[in-house]
């Protein structure tokens, strides 16, 4: 296992292409776990984890997305597993309030 490694946000968009496929229900490549262990939490403001919500394969079959629930509201840990090198690639947190502009429940433009 490597060092965690938070990606950026182009490195992160760079892990898939269109269309996304749900695989949750499909055998794991890789086990994610030893590297979600030593994610430093506190440093990407998250409390807890809890379960992989959803797993999604890019449209090439390059990378899965491994989706975990955090504490902190609308926010899961995505862990991208890169299929070719059967090895984890890194790591980031997709704040959907931030993403997709949910706030109490409503859609707010994005800038």
């Amino acid at each position: 296992m490597h060092k965690p490694r938070e990606l950026t946000k182009d490195e992160f968009r760079a892990c898939f292409v269109p269309p996304m496929t749900n695989v949750t229900g499909e055998a794991a490549a890789v086990d994610i776990w030893s590297y979600v262990d030593a994610i430093d939490l506190n440093a990407l403001g998250l409390p807890s984890l809890n379960d992989v919500h959803y797993v999604y394969r890019d449209g090439e079959g390059r990378f899965d997305q491994v989706l975990i629930g955090t504490g902190r509201f609308n926010a899961l840990l995505a862990v991208i597993v890169d299929r070719n090198r059967c090895a984890v690639h890194g790591h980031c947190v997709l704040d959907l309030n931030a993403e997709y502009g949910i706030s109490g429940g409503h859609l707010k433009p994005v800038d």
